[in-house]
């Protein structure tokens, strides 16, 4: 049932919608594709998305070999702005089924439709890299999935299955019910 609205100063440019479970008593707000709670920027919803969306930005900057973001400092720590991109490509890695259990990323990779040998490779070059490596490891399976549809229902299956989100709900307009995406 829908409660009201949050406004907010950064990610969509519209008021959130507040609803709350009337079986639970629980509210909880509904974000649009694309956006996730303490996003600043939208997540690729379509195939020609992956190549343009600014939230990507960090992620092709780190698969891109001609990008010397990282000169050799020799003993001393890589500077702190380095760091956010790593935690980026991690979360990613994860989403994707990336990281962990093999089992969990043949599961993710299902949830993905993706084929399994396209997301063990992806999977190989991940584990097996650095920043450029993990980068063009996450665009590799990004790239896979949005030649498919549904593009942005499989991602929230994927972040589901691997434990990054909770599960994906819908609300139907007419009736306002919330509903849970997709069968997994």
């Amino acid at each position: 049932m829908e409660h009201g609205y949050r406004e907010r100063r950064c990610g969509p440019g519209h008021a959130l919608v507040v609803v709350r479970c009337l079986t639970h008593g629980r509210f909880f707000t509904i974000y649009p594709p694309g956006f996730v709670p303490y996003g600043r920027q939208a997540w690729p919803t379509t195939e020609a998305e992956v190549a343009t969306a600014p939230a990507l930005r960090p992620i092709r900057d780190a698969a891109d070999e001609a990008t010397a973001r990282w000169p050799d400092y020799g003993d001393v720590e890589r500077p702190g702005w380095a760091s956010t991109q790593w935690r980026h490509l991690v979360h990613l890695g994860r989403w994707l089924g990336l990281l962990g259990p093999e089992l969990l990323g043949q599961q993710v990779a299902a949830a993905l439709d993706l084929p399994l040998h396209e997301h063990a490779a992806a999977r190989q070059d991940y584990q097996a890299g650095g920043y450029r490596q993990r980068g063009q490891a996450i665009l590799r399976v990004l790239r896979a999935v949005g030649r498919r549809s549904a593009l942005w229902c499989r991602l929230l299956g994927a972040g589901h299955m691997s434990g990054v989100i909770g599960r994906a709900v819908v609300v139907v307009n007419r009736t306002g019910q919330v509903r849970p995406l997709g069968p997994f």
